[in-house]
């Protein structure tokens, strides 16, 4: 403990006070300050002349110094200016409350210019959607020329504004889900309906690929639909096509699917009895006693469990080379020859996703697995020689 004569002078909220050992800093408020001085960092309390200061260190030099040399105090007086300062700031904004009156209703005014900004762009958003649904979705015919530069102008101004440009992606994906919908309620695309599509694809700032995909999407559904049964009519067959021309979905992206349905419907025509090839059409040679009614490519395939594999399963190409359908067997020929006689056949069953055919023998625990192009068409045709053989119909 310490008590002395104070000798200092002020320049704001920062006290120089003098001493023989030299100058310090110091800030605070009246009756209790913090600073730094020769001696190191000290506590500083006291009214009217008399004072009472404690230091931090030892009370020592060579602590003080040790202390200066570690560059503690730098930051500690930066901190304590810091705080001496906003005091200082906020005991002159007291005094001079005409200042502080002129700060708050900057304040506000700038609160409320931003809340007038949002709510004008909320308005603006609002009135550009409105104008898409009138025109879009209730309208009954596809938009004048003058409406459509009309909406072509609103969505400029819109897509300028940084802050807008999220919503608006937003309500024109919901805009353009609805035309979709509105379109294919029936399940049908006319010529009109294509026409008010295209239209709002050239105002909307959808990205391309977001737009197939919702149409891919569509289609999918359709196609699912149709194939559950493993049945294609004509008019499933007639709204599969109507969607791909009406929604202008390319057809390389959908040439799977329609080539799936076009199996489907292929292998409903197959009936017994077939008509035996000619052996110059054969790509094998086979015993005389035989007659091929069925020929295409194939692969035989093994399998593995894999814990890669979606299906649980990877398949190895074994053989790879025609699929011959006889009276008796079927065979797929290449280095080597896979046959199966039909008596042996206990199930044949086809996987659409795969393409993969699955024959069960009555001899063995092991199935084999056939690949081709046309999966429908190939099973439903092993499955009627197959049943034919064993009932002699052939």
């Amino acid at each position: 403990m310490g008590f002395y004569i104070r000798k200092s002078f002020r320049a704001g909220p920062v006290r120089f006070n003098l001493s023989k050992g030299g100058l310090g800093l110091s800030a605070g408020v009246e009756g209790a300050r913090v600073g730094t001085g020769p001696r190191g960092r000290y506590v500083h309390a006291g009214r009217h002349g008399l004072y009472y200061r404690k230091y931090q260190s030892s009370g020592n030099r060579k602590s003080a110094s040790k202390t200066r040399e570690e560059g503690g105090g730098g930051t500690l007086l930066l901190i304590l200016l810091a705080i001496g300062a906003g005091l200082w700031f906020i005991f002159w904004l007291l005094n001079h409350p005409w200042i502080l009156g002129a700060g708050v209703f900057v304040a506000l005014s700038i609160v409320a210019g931003q809340w007038w900004l949002r709510k004008r762009q909320a308005n603006r958003l609002g009135a550009y959607k409105e104008s898409l649904d009138q025109i879009f979705v209730a309208g009954d015919a596809p938009p004048a020329k003058a409406r459509m530069d009309g909406l072509h102008r609103q969505r400029e101004q819109l897509s300028r504004n940084a802050r807008c440009v999220k919503r608006l992606r937003s309500i024109e994906a919901d805009v353009y889900q609805a035309v979709l919908d509105m379109v294919l309620d029936d399940g049908h695309v006319t010529d009109e309906e294509a026409a008010r599509i295209q239209a709002a694809e050239s105002v909307l700032g959808l990205d391309p690929s977001i737009r197939l995909q919702v149409k891919k999407e569509i289609f999918s559904a359709a196609y699912i639909e149709a194939i559950e049964d493993r049945k294609i009519t004509d008019e499933e067959m007639q709204h599969l096509r109507n969607l791909c021309s009406g929604l202008c979905i390319p057809e390389s992206d959908v040439e799977g699917d329609m080539q799936v349905v076009a199996d489907i419907a292929a292998a409903q025509t197959l009936e017994l009895p077939f008509e035996p090839l000619s052996r110059d059409r054969l790509c094998v040679n086979m015993q005389k006693s035989e007659d091929a009614y069925y020929q295409c490519s194939a692969q035989v395939l093994t399998r593995r469990k894999s814990r890669t594999s979606d299906s649980g399963y990877q398949y190895t190409v074994k053989r790879s080379g025609p699929l011959v359908l006889t009276q008796k067997r079927l065979f797929v020929v290449d280095e080597g020859t896979t046959s199966i006689p039909y008596k042996d056949i206990a199930d044949v069953e086809y996987d659409i996703d795969l393409g993969l055919i699955t024959i069960s023998k009555s001899t063995s625990s092991r199935p084999v697995f056939v690949k081709t192009k046309s999966p429908s068409y190939t099973a439903r045709a092993i499955d009627l020689l197959s049943s034919a053989a064993l009932s002699q119909v052939i």
